[in-house]
């Protein structure tokens, strides 16, 4: 069985400050810390995604099958299943609607403040209406 991580584990471990580089491709863990320096992409490209997954960056990237093969020399371990970030879900509660205005309240929003034979009348201008 493989070693199981938490993701605070491997987010902790970003290359950053001389910790170890890790990351997350399709659920799995990989310690690419003494590969950074081989990348052909540069171990800046590797540390951007340093304790974070990359899963995505890595198919668009459009690696070869050497690439994929090698990739297992650096696993150590699964981030577990639980914490996986494709698998978070947000459920929010249902919305419930309160009338707020009173039947007075209505009447006062539909009379107009301003008299009706104040109001000028809409004009047309070039096949648009206007109010200027």
């Amino acid at each position: 069985m493989s070693q199981l991580y938490e993701l605070s584990e491997v987010a902790e471990q970003n290359g950053k400050k001389g910790k170890p580089c890790w990351i997350i491709i399709k659920g799995n863990v990989y310690d690419v810390t003494k590969f950074l320096s081989e990348h052909p992409g540069g171990e800046d490209l590797l540390l951007e995604y340093g304790g974070k997954d990359a899963s995505k960056a890595f198919r668009q990237a459009g690696h070869s099958s050497d690439a994929e093969k090698d990739l297992k020399n650096f696993k150590i371990g699964e981030l577990r299943a639980t914490t996986t970030p494709t698998t978070t879900t947000t459920t929010t509660a249902p919305i419930q609607v309160q009338p707020t205005l009173k039947d007075q309240d209505k009447e006062k929003r539909v009379s107009s403040p301003v008299p009706a034979d104040d109001a000028e009348p809409m004009k047309k201008s070039s096949g648009f209406l206007c109010c200027c």
